[in-house]
């Protein structure tokens, strides 16, 4: 079986540094989100690592919003390679 979309999103945020991370977090609380979705408490994310961060994303946003929200926010912070990385790695997984 291959990765699903969860995985991926898994694997891309656990390519960020720490500092990287915290950026990551700090852009999440202020990007422009799609109608009918709010931003995840600042209180929430603080701890979270890679695994909290996935769950919490999937849990506010779905899976597939949650990875569109993922790569803005990484091109947002000038990760643009895993930001590409992710959404080939997702879109072939709709195929």
């Amino acid at each position: 079986m291959g990765k699903t979309m969860r995985d991926h999103l898994l694997d891309t945020l656990k390519n960020l540094q720490e500092a990287e991370m915290k950026e990551f977090k700090s852009k999440l609380t202020d990007i422009k989100l799609e109608t009918g979705y709010n931003h995840i408490p600042r209180c929430h994310l603080e701890k979270a690592e890679p695994v909290e961060l996935t769950k919490l994303l999937i849990s506010h946003y779905r899976v597939h919003y949650a990875v569109q929200v993922t790569t803005m926010v990484l091109e947002a912070i000038n990760q643009r390679d895993l930001a590409e990385r992710l959404r080939r790695a997702t879109m072939a997984g709709q195929e």
